[in-house]
């Protein structure tokens, strides 16, 4: 869901949405301010309240925020992929996050330090101008994502997940129950139920800790609102930037 550029002939493209929208010359004026990191499944990339040293740009990673209850719950704040930004705090004035950010997809990243973002962000700038149109998305997302946690079950929530995960990686891509249950605030036993009821529908497959979405369509039909809307948000901003850039 990125917006991709190439900067010339012979040259590696550049996959995550923000730094594909800059000019050439931008990008590569920024580029050596930043470092290419492998993101592992699993990893902690910040813990709540942990002051923010780099901010993070995924090309192949997929990263979820989650927020935690004093009683142990969770709930997932957003899925941030290639089109965003990990470290947004740093874009809006802050030096800690409250929330803590976990790595859905391994995969690659662009790294910078929230120090250098913070000398890049000058008013007016390009990267700040996109960070502010990235913002403005994801905020809307962050509300949907808690609305969505609110008021929809476990399936469609499940549902969402799949999709969401789908549009970001291969054909296949690695699932632990217990690892989707703590991002969507749920029962690993009944993300079990609901994984096992999306696969006898025949709208995915899984096993061995990876999962393969058969027939999209039905998914998204099984899916709440969310999904699209989620899209939607991504696809708005896409369009917007070139009349921002001009």
């Amino acid at each position: 869901m990125a917006l991709t550029t190439r900067l010339a002939a012979g040259e590696v493209s550049v996959r995550n949405g923000i730094l594909g929208a800059l000019l050439r010359t931008e990008y590569r004026r920024l580029i050596d301010e930043m470092e290419q990191v492998e993101l592992q499944r699993g990893a902690i990339v910040y813990r709540a309240n942990q002051q923010i040293e780099y901010v993070y740009f995924p090309e192949d990673a997929v990263v979820a925020m989650i927020d935690a209850m004093d009683d142990g719950r969770t709930v997932e704040v957003g899925i941030i992929g290639n089109e965003g930004m990990v470290g947004i705090n740093i874009f809006l004035g802050g030096l800690t996050t409250p929330d803590r950010a976990v790595v859905q997809l391994a995969g690659s990243a662009r790294r910078m330090r929230a120090r250098d973002l913070r000398k890049e962000i000058r008013f007016g700038s390009p990267l700040q101008r996109l960070l502010l149109l990235y913002t403005q998305a994801f905020v809307a997302v962050i509300s949907q994502s808690v609305a969505c946690a609110q008021y929809h079950s476990v399936e469609q929530r499940l549902a969402r997940w799949i999709l969401t995960m789908h549009d970001d990686a291969p054909r296949e891509f690695p699932m632990l129950h217990s690892t989707v249950a703590a991002v969507l605030g749920a029962r690993r036993s009944g993300i079990s139920i609901c994984a096992a009821h999306l696969r006898d529908l025949r709208l995915i497959d899984y096993m061995r800790g990876h999962i393969l979405v058969v027939d999209k369509r039905g998914l998204e039909k099984k899916s709440c609102e969310c999904y699209q809307f989620i899209r939607k948000q991504y696809k708005n901003m896409r369009t917007q930037v070139p009349k921002l850039l001009a």
